[in-house]
């Protein structure tokens, strides 16, 4: 009888303990989706047209940019990775059929947003830049934090323009003419691949109407003589 009563206890611990398992690993899991679900939410906001191609100051144009790359680090950190967490930024979820419409092009501002947004996250991994808790807490002020590791350790990255914003006024507050990078001395002198970087991205700018077509073309035709 006792051995009876003693394997029925068991049984019941056991059990018990494995609902509580069970409980914790969901409500684990439950509050990872709702951290993933609202720096999504985040992501979209910096993602609207008003945010990203029409900022006011150009100054909350980079703090909205450092953010944006912040969340996009904090999302991989919750298992959600970079690309999964832009698409959704930009309402696009997985699909897992793919079918015949789907192999349109994406617009041309979603597509500078996606490759704006790519772009400046590997940019950010290759300074040297960890996920850690200081980091993307001034992150989410808008501020970048000395580099942590790498060749760039201890220095300050900047964010700079693509574009000259002498080139064409009010390209300083457009994100898609921003990028995170090593500081640079003011005398810097283009380099050929940051020639094309900018030739590109100004008939980009011009096909989603950002900047006008005949702005983009005296973009090209000043950078073409650099």
């Amino acid at each position: 009888m006792d051995n009876i009563n003693l394997r029925y206890i068991l049984t019941r611990a056991g059990g018990v303990i494995l609902a509580i398992v069970v409980a914790l690993y969901a409500l684990g899991y439950l509050k990872k989706r709702n951290k993933q679900a609202a720096i999504v939410t985040e992501l979209r906001s910096l993602s609207s047209d008003s945010s990203f191609f029409r900022q006011f100051y150009a100054e909350d144009a980079k703090k909205s940019l450092i953010r944006a790359v912040g969340l996009i680090a904090k999302a991989n950190n919750l298992g959600l990775d970079p690309d999964t967490a832009i698409n959704r930024g930009l309402g696009i979820e997985e699909k897992y059929f793919a079918m015949d419409g789907d192999k349109d092009a994406p617009p041309v501002k979603e597509s500078l947003i996606r490759s704006t947004l790519r772009a400046n996250y590997e940019n950010f991994r290759k300074l040297g830049y960890e996920a850690d808790f200081h980091t993307l807490q001034m992150m989410r002020d808008g501020e970048l934090p000395p580099v942590r590791t790498g060749p760039h350790a201890g220095d300050k990255a900047e964010v700079g323009t693509i574009i000259d914003p002498a080139l064409a006024s009010g390209l300083e507050k457009v994100m898609a003419n921003l990028e995170i990078r090593p500081q640079r001395d003011k005398g810097h002198k283009m380099s050929d691949v940051e020639v094309s970087t900018a030739k590109r991205l100004a008939t980009d700018l011009s096909d989603a109407g950002i900047i006008e077509r005949a702005a983009a073309e005296r973009i090209i035709q000043i950078l073409i003589r650099k």
